[in-house]
């Protein structure tokens, strides 16, 4: 038998942020820096996973710190946790929180996309041996991480999988929770490898609650030219995705 999620949504009703429109424009996005660290993450996760999606066996987690110089919301950095599952046959991310650098970057992912955004500091630094990111939110050291060792490799090596948010969307005037797909495209120009190393992870600032890296995985530094494109599919998080998805253009 399937497993699947066992997130109980009104629970979380109440912080879940709300999409202004589904036909926010695409946003394009050059040159940003992707740190992406996977970890094999401790049992008991599947409560933070909606009930549409089937959790990853072995469960684990991803970490993304983004540099983006440039974007219609002006250069910002933006961190995301996010839970891996499957949506269907498909992978996917649950994005369980994420912090950005400006107010314009947190409203404008929130309201075009319903990404649970909160304003915060992040640092991404590349050093001769190491790849680091410190996040502090409300003067809270929260995540102290690095990908450590980097080593060249081919571009054509990185996949990113796509992500799926949690957001009170309003459509025929009434409002109700759906799951969003945000599956951004990447063209990736440089990219290396090395080993994940998270120093410090603040479960309770990432709505991750039991959520504990135990298994390094993999880590990747790359450049690429990416977007936020327009929003296409709907789910509802109640019901299997087979069955509970909407493609809305």
């Amino acid at each position: 038998m399937p497993t699947f999620g066992e997130l109980a949504v009104e629970t979380v009703a109440a912080r879940l942020p709300r999409v202004a429109s589904l036909d926010t424009e695409a946003w394009t996005l050059p040159g940003a820096e992707i740190l992406q660290l996977a970890f094999e993450v401790g049992e008991g996760t599947r409560a933070l996973l909606p009930r549409a999606m089937h959790p990853a066996i072995p469960p684990y987690a991803t970490w993304l710190v983004t540099r983006y110089p440039e974007s219609p919301a002006g250069p910002f950095i933006l961190a995301q946790l996010r839970l891996m599952g499957r949506a269907g046959a498909h992978p996917r991310g649950f994005i369980l929180a994420a912090v950005a650098t400006t107010h314009d970057a947190v409203n404008a992912l929130g309201d075009g996309w319903g990404l649970p955004v909160a304003l915060g500091a992040i640092a991404l630094r590349r050093h001769h041996d190491r790849v680091t990111a410190m996040v502090t939110r409300d003067g809270e050291p929260i995540l102290d991480a690095a990908l450590v060792g980097p080593e060249p490799i081919s571009p054509g090596d990185v996949q990113y999988i796509h992500s799926v948010t949690l957001a009170s969307v309003a459509e025929s005037g009434r409002v109700a929770p759906a799951l969003i797909q945000v599956d951004a495209h990447y063209t990736l120009h440089r990219a290396e490898r090395g080993r994940p190393s998270i120093a410090r992870f603040a479960a309770h600032a990432w709505n991750a609650d039991g959520l504990t890296p135990v298994h390094p995985i993999a880590a990747s530094f790359t450049t690429v030219d990416t977007d936020l494109p327009q929003i296409r599919f709907l789910m509802d998080p109640e019901i299997p995705v087979v069955r509970g998805t909407r493609r809305i253009r």
